[in-house]
């Protein structure tokens, strides 16, 4: 199983980027924690479940021009509409 969080600072977008994740996991996966501000998905490790998640955090970040700190385990990635994160 792998923690995976995605931190945003403008909660006010966090229902569209949730709709997206939930194209690649149930809802039931999904949960979002307004205290720490963080979408958090559990997951079975695999990876392209990861890919998927990072895939739809950098679209969301590009299209909304705003940043978000995404966190997969014990690593995190900070991605921003001028600095895509790379894969792979």
């Amino acid at each position: 199983m792998v923690d995976i969080r995605v931190r945003v600072e403008d909660t006010t977008r966090v229902p569209e980027l949730m709709h997206r994740l939930a194209k690649v996991f149930t809802r039931s996966s999904l949960s979002f924690d307004r205290a720490t501000k963080e979408i958090r998905i559990a997951s079975e490790w695999e990876s392209r479940t990861v890919v998927s998640v990072i895939e739809a955090v950098q679209a969301w970040v590009a299209e909304n021009d705003v940043s978000a700190t995404l966190s997969i385990g014990d690593r995190s990635y900070t991605a921003a509409p001028s600095t895509p994160v790379n894969i792979g």
